[in-house]
């Protein structure tokens, strides 16, 4: 499965928003599961000078991540961008130095 990153950032109507709030409990009952899929991973709050939330899902596509936001309303206030990533860091770096060696 792909590891999708999104940024929920806001938008001109995000202080007056009327939608109902977040099925947040249900979603994590429902898509924080290991074999859940798509599965929300986890959210990332930054500090009080951005507004922006970032949201960790794993699953097959992007449009996934999309309809399960949707369904359960989650951060629905906020304009979502869905990023696939790969995850990197120094011991990738390291072995491939060595391969290359």
């Amino acid at each position: 499965m792909t590891q999708y990153m999104v940024v929920h950032s806001p938008t001109d109507d995000s202080e007056v928003h009327t939608d109902p709030p977040t099925r947040l409990k249900e979603m994590a009952k429902d898509l924080g599961k290991e074999d859940s899929v798509p599965r929300w991973i986890n959210a990332y709050a930054t500090d009080l000078t951005d507004d922006r939330i970032f949201s960790m899902w794993e699953a097959p596509n992007a449009a996934s991540v999309r309809e399960a936001m949707e369904r359960y309303g989650f951060l629905n206030h906020l304009d979502p961008k869905i990023f696939a990533i790969r995850e990197w860091g120094p011991s990738d770096v390291l072995v491939t130095s060595d391969e290359e060696d």
